[in-house]
């Protein structure tokens, strides 16, 4: 089994375009639930490359958050 961490992303000191989406929409807010939201929406993307809106929303619903960027996320993934 092979398995991809947030530090596994990056390629060529590129940062991954979700990455990159959550630092251009503001997304990261703190670092407790970060890499669990990104890690989400990258395994979202891999598997469906253009999700619905509901979709997008219903994949950070394992990630526990309280800091309320669930609408940046939801920016970051489109």
């Amino acid at each position: 089994m092979e398995i991809t961490t947030l530090e596994g992303l990056a390629q060529n000191s590129k940062l991954h375009p979700v990455q990159q989406a959550f630092i251009d929409t503001q997304a990261a807010q703190c670092g407790y639930r970060l890499n669990g939201m990104i890690m989400s929406a990258v395994a979202l993307l891999e598997e469906n490359p253009t999700p619905a809106e509901k979709d997008i929303r219903e994949a950070p619903n394992q990630v526990i958050c309280r800091c309320g960027t669930h609408s940046r996320f939801i920016k970051a993934v489109h």
